[in-house]
């Protein structure tokens, strides 16, 4: 499954990793990696297993595979006018 994601973008996570990130974070895309690449991040190397992304998470980086990511487009600010509006 594919959202077209590009780096910097934003995403939610829809699995958990540990205690340290329960599902619903939101993250950071740094960098793709398709599935079977013989990877270099930062100085650790490794074959992605399947298609990830590297992403800033609480400060840190993590790995989540793409279809554990849930994109966070669109301007909010809209839809939260219009309920001040309404009320």
């Amino acid at each position: 499954m594919s959202h077209n994601f590009k780096p910097g973008d934003l995403a939610l996570t829809l699995a958990p990793i540990g205690d340290e990130a329960p599902a619903g974070c939101e993250v950071e895309l740094i960098q793709f990696f398709p599935e079977g690449a013989d990877a270099n991040y930062q100085g650790i190397e490794f074959v992605a297993e399947c298609d990830l992304w590297v992403v800033r998470l609480h400060g840190r980086l993590a790995a989540f595979a793409v279809h554990h990511l849930m994109p966070l487009r669109g301007d909010f600010s809209h839809e939260q006018q219009k309920a001040k509006e309404a009320v």
